[in-house]
């Protein structure tokens, strides 16, 4: 911890030099006052930029992030089945009603149905929910292959509006 702190003070102190005049004033006296910078020497900056990348390289290496701050919370299990990246069904259950858009025409009228509704026990449940139109019934029939049913989780109640309790 004290070697990046000294690296960066020295790093510091040496780059100021670049914006401080001669310690001793030059014999010769000029007419005209310059505000130009004086210039730093090469051995300087060779020697600044040497110390920097030393210091980088010998710094400790911050350790891989984990998922939350608390390690007392890394074990913890929090995500539901309907937050992981899709297979190839979606589960009616808990999808989110957005999770529809993935299928042409169930969204948002067919989409909303399913999700203001249940839980269901199996896929063909859907076709007694009420106010579902022929046009939906088709919708449901079309991509009943890509629907499944899983046990509700905790998410069941905000699969309406994500993350927002109905």
């Amino acid at each position: 911890m004290k070697l990046p702190s000294l690296v960066a003070i020295l790093f510091m102190a040496a780059a100021t030099q670049a914006f401080v005049g001669p310690i001793h004033p030059s014999s010769i006296e000029t007419k005209s006052t310059s505000t130009e910078l004086a210039a730093m020497s090469r051995r300087s900056a060779l020697s600044i930029t040497s110390g920097f990348l030393l210091g980088v390289h010998m710094a400790p290496k911050p350790s891989v992030a984990r998922g939350t701050a608390n390690p007392a919370f890394e074990d913890e299990v929090n995500f539901e089945p309907s937050q992981q990246a899709r297979g190839e069904k979606i589960d009616i259950n808990n999808a989110f009603v957005v999770d529809y858009k993935q299928l042409p025409g169930m969204y948002p009228s067919a989409a909303g149905k399913i999700a203001s509704h249940g839980p269901y026990q199996s896929v063909k449940d859907i076709y007694n929910i009420p106010g579902v139109t022929a046009n939906d019934k088709a919708m449901f029939k079309k991509y009943q292959g890509d629907l499944t049913v899983l046990p509700p989780g905790r998410m069941f109640k905000e699969r309406i509006n994500q993350r927002q309790s109905t």
